[in-house]
Formats: structure tokens, sequence, C-alpha cells
């Protein structure tokens, strides 16, 4: 009887640039998740909204690709960028997230969630793009924001350093220490962490701040967010 080939170690998704390092490292090493019924509707929604996205990129702006490929083999990185444009001579990622009326209140006030932003980070950075926009979309009300990202050395540092950690313990197949926050509320895979959710609001009671390390780079900003489809692309 031949011998089973060792599977291939998962690779690094993009999606996980802004995740806490024990959820990251869960991911890959396949651990299950605990999706709501009701965040099952929202991803189902939110592939839909995807798709007319990108669409309309398609019909309205110059457009390279849509669902492009990156793949990195030293860093054993790869995801689909949801469309990348071509402005001028650059060539731009964009990545484009849905979110509920409450959220979209919140990064109208205080800026793009950090999760999407190191995302977007790792496509400009890691995948060589000459830039980034990073599009919001209300969910309810179909409104938008947009941000500009530029490459950043403190930003592919950081990303670097936080896949090679977590590879790191992929290959040793065992989890690091927790990394405590409020966004420990709402993970998939809390109860890998907390044996109650007494014992979760405890943890998050006494460290609310998400402190990674080594410490997250700053999300600049630049300009107006909002959206006004041909105008903020140009």
């Amino acid at each position: 009887m031949a011998e089973k080939k060792p599977r291939k170690p998962k690779t690094f998704a993009p999606s996980l640039s802004g995740r806490c390092l024990r959820y990251t490292v869960m991911d890959l090493l396949g651990f299950g998740r605990h999706i709501a019924p009701e965040a099952l509707v929202a991803m189902h929604d939110g592939a839909s909204l995807h798709k007319r996205f990108q669409q309309s990129l398609v019909d309205l702006y110059d457009v390279v690709g849509v669902e492009v490929p990156l793949k990195d083999p030293v860093l054993h990185v790869s995801g689909r960028i949801d469309a990348v444009l071509k402005e001028g001579d650059h060539q731009v990622a964009v990545e484009y997230k849905t979110v509920r009326d409450d959220k979209f209140a919140a990064v109208r006030v205080a800026g793009p969630f950090f999760d999407h932003w190191a995302q977007l980070a790792l496509y400009v950075n890691i995948g060589g793009y000459d830039a980034g926009r990073l599009v919001v979309e209300n969910r309810e009300t179909n409104e938008r924001l947009m941000w500009l990202q530029w490459p950043d050395v403190h930003w592919k540092s950081w990303l670097v350093q936080r896949i090679n950690t977590a590879q790191t313990y992929q290959e040793k197949r065992t989890l690091p220490p927790r990394e405590v926050s409020l966004n420990c509320r709402h993970c998939d895979r809390w109860q890998r962490c907390f044996k109650s959710e007494a014992e979760r609001e405890a943890a998050i009671a006494e460290h609310p701040l998400w402190e990674p390390h080594p410490a997250a780079p700053e999300i600049i900003q630049e300009g107006d967010p909002v959206w006004r489809q041909r105008e903020d692309i140009q």
C-alpha cells in the first residue's frame, strides 16, 4: 500500500492580516469556526453586493482584472484581490467590504477598521502594487466610503513579522498566547480561548484594547473618504 504524501501546510490568507495571532494560527491549523446564523446571512448578502460592485468597476473604470491572484512563495501567502485598476501608470489594488449600518457610522467617524486596512496593506506591500483603495459599503443604505493607501515600509515589516511568527507556531502545531481585546466578543473561535462567556467578558474588562506584538503601524488616512464614483477613482 502506497504511503500517503504529507499534506502541504495551509497558506496564509490575506484576510488574516489584521487578526489576532492566536486566531490566525487556529486558521492555519484548520480549526473550525462557530458562525452565527445572522452572520451567515450577512456573508451571503455581502457576496451578492461584492459581485455587483466588481461589475460596476468593469463598466466604469480601466480594470486590469477582478479576483486577481496574489501569491508569495517565500511568505506562503495566497489569496485573491477584489479588483486591480489601472490609474495612469499605476496599478491599484481595490479591497471591498460591506458592513451593517452601526459599523458604517463608526468608520465614518473613526476611519477604517484595522483588519480591513491590514488586508489592503498586504495587497499593496506584499503584492507590490503602486497604491490601494479600500471601499466600505453600508449593506442597508448602499452608501460607500473610500480610503487611499500607499506602500509603507512600516506596514510591510509588521506584516512580514506577523506572518513569520504565525507560521512558526503553525510548524510547531501549537497556539500562541491570547491577544485579548474587545474583538474577542465578536470572534467566531472565542470558545477555543475561554471556557464561558463570563470568563471571556472578565478578560475583556481587564484588557479591552488589542496590543499585538510587534505594535501595529499607524493607519494613515488621506483626504475625504466619501465615495463619489468616478471623481474619487480618477
